[in-house]
């Protein structure tokens, strides 16, 4: 059975006044974005239309350590076996808008809830793997890019808030989409296959498998949220966020690269198929579900004055619905081996993050914020790779202003920056090419810019 890899995407952050005091905000919302962190706070809001842009650029890194052939020193790699995160900056809109009523206020939100994108190059086929007389021969060329996830989601979700003495109460929903791009390197015994391949060279005995798998699917998606205002000075909130499975359909396309011995095609002919370079393809059609992580928030403010305010949020997510996920495939045949389903491992674990903020107001014009926030990663380390460089234990700094411009308009800034300790996965004594993990050192830094602009009537 050929292992292929599903990975689900990052749970994201949005709003950029909430980023600019640590994100874990669910007291002090005061746009469209309450309609997923707290939809109770659309009560006491007036007409407003929003548009946000979430900016974030990463630093990753990986230090192989995998004795696989292809990747620890088989080729010219930076210093230390070191890799680089090649994928570009992400830039991520959103944008809504609330409507102030007197039973109910209402919102619209376009937002992205999961996100995720990794590049990497981290395989070459190995030394002597193609030898061949041929000089018209062209040998062929293995993709840069050999690790990528390209992981998209879309939400359309519709809010109602209500006032009920010192509560508000709230429910929002609506669709998600998602779209789905990944690509790795599976590495195939070829004498799994055919036995005759168990008289083959070391180097010849692990195959890479150009692994992309593309899928389109959708999810429903609701969040609530009950807060009680204890005069001016305290807030406190309970909210809760929850989907239905996203149903995938999709394809996979693999190409899988068999080495070349000009050599020993003439002295063994019942192994030249074996040896002949040439590049088998498969592609069939696939289908499965992915769960979705629950979460549950609580948030507590207390404004002593009128121009400062402390804002603390705990967030606990569960992330272990991610167990198993079955792949379907219809007419997926690669090397004339059938491929009906595989079973993704992934065996994540339940997480939680904390946050603390503060906003001073200047006068009615300026306001400043900032925060700090912790989290953990919900992978262990037996299902750890590349892919998803969520290493744990990340932490962010934050900062904020807000300019009002004029009586309607109002400009926001944000700025975070999160880092990781570095995380080591060890590799132990039963690892092969077929483990779902890829132990090496990783890091990550990541710096993200929010622009936010609001329009209130």
């Amino acid at each position: 059975m050929i292992n292929l890899l599903l990975a689900s995407g990052f749970r994201l952050s949005f709003g950029t006044v909430s980023l600019g005091m640590g994100g874990v905000n669910y007291t002090l919302l005061n746009d469209w974005t309450a309609i997923f962190w707290n939809p109770s706070l659309l009560s006491d809001q007036r007409h407003s239309f929003s548009m946000d842009l979430f900016n974030i650029y990463s630093i990753s890194t990986y230090q192989m350590n995998t004795n696989l052939m292809g990747y620890d020193g088989s080729y010219p790699r930076l210093k230390d076996n070191k890799a680089y995160n090649q994928k570009a900056p992400i830039i991520i809109p959103s944008v809504g808008f609330v409507r102030y009523g007197e039973s109910f206020t209402w919102a619209f939100g376009v937002f992205v809830p999961f996100g995720m994108g990794t590049a990497w190059d981290l395989y070459d086929p190995p030394p002597n793997y193609y030898n061949a007389y041929d000089t018209t021969w062209e040998k062929p060329s293995y993709p840069k890019i050999d690790w990528e996830s390209d992981i998209k989601t879309l939400a359309l979700w519709f809010g109602l808030g209500r006032e009920m003495g010192m509560l508000r109460i709230g429910f929002a929903g609506g669709p998600v989409l998602g779209k789905m791009y990944l690509r790795k390197v599976t590495l195939q015994d070829p004498a799994e296959i055919d036995t005759t391949a168990k008289g083959l060279p070391i180097e010849y005995r692990l195959w890479p498998i150009d692994t992309r798998i593309f899928g389109n699917g959708y999810a429903l998606g609701g969040s609530a949220g009950i807060t009680a205002l204890f005069g001016e000075m305290f807030r406190f909130a309970i909210t809760g966020r929850f989907y239905t499975p996203m149903h995938l359909d999709g394809k996979a396309i693999l190409q899988m690269f068999s080495p070349r011995n000009d050599y020993i095609a003439e002295n063994a002919p019942d192994a030249s198929m074996l040896i002949s370079g040439y590049i088998f393809k498969g592609e069939g059609m696939g289908k499965t579900l992915v769960p979705l992580p629950p979460d549950v928030g609580i948030g507590l403010s207390f404004k002593p004055v009128r121009s400062f305010t402390l804002n603390m949020g705990f967030n606990y997510v569960f992330w272990s619905v991610l167990d198993k996920v079955i792949l379907d495939f219809e007419d997926l045949v690669l090397l004339y081996n059938q491929i009906k389903s595989d079973t993704l491992e992934f065996y994540w674990k339940n997480t939680y993050e904390v946050g603390v903020g503060a906003q001073v107001s200047i006068g009615e014009r300026f306001n400043f914020r900032t925060g700090f926030s912790y989290d953990n990663s919900p992978i262990p380390d037996s299902t750890f790779t590349p892919l998803i460089p969520d290493l744990g234990k990340r932490m962010s700094f934050s900062g904020g202003l807000g300019v009002a411009l004029g009586d309607y308009w109002t400009l926001n800034l944000a700025y975070t920056y999160t880092f990781a300790p570095e995380r080591e996965i060890k590799p132990d004594e039963n690892y092969s090419a077929s483990s779902p993990y890829m132990p090496g050192k990783y890091t990550f830094v990541g710096h993200i810019v929010n622009i936010g602009l609001v329009y209130r009537w």
